[in-house]
């Protein structure tokens, strides 16, 4: 497990303030640390884990986990965080999967059709096998 440590030049937010990033053998682990995700949150947890995936040697074949367990409110900025880290992780060649959300959180990805482009992981046991 290899915690990403990202530049902080040129920007005027340091990222780690809203999500963490660690690398497994077979994959990337992104945990979102802040209970919302909005207009400000959204655009900045997109650019840490975009240039986490652009620096690093991704294993092909390998799984982006997202974990949502800390988030309680999602905008439609979210949800759009949410489709983008999807292709970002496509485009790096790692299956993108959803773990650790709310029963209302779940809903709203479900009612908004987001849930059919990630894997849904539900257990930790499931989430261990999958990161190696």
């Amino acid at each position: 497990m290899t915690p990403y440590s990202l530049s902080s030049t040129n920007r005027e937010t340091a990222l780690s303030q809203f999500v963490s990033i660690e690398r497994y053998t077979r994959g990337v682990y992104v945990r979102v640390t802040c209970p919302s995700i909005g207009q400000r949150e959204a655009p900045i947890i997109t650019a840490e884990v975009g240039e986490a995936l652009a620096t690093g040697d991704m294993p092909k074949g390998g799984t982006l986990v997202l974990d949502l367990s800390a988030v309680v409110m999602l905008t439609s900025m979210g949800l759009g965080m949410c489709i983008d880290l999807r292709r970002r992780a496509e485009t790096a060649k790692l299956k993108p999967h959803l773990f650790g959300m709310s029963r209302q959180l779940l809903d709203v990805l479900r009612m908004m059709k987001i849930d059919r482009q990630y894997t849904v992981v539900h257990g930790k046991e499931e989430l261990g096998a999958l990161l190696g």
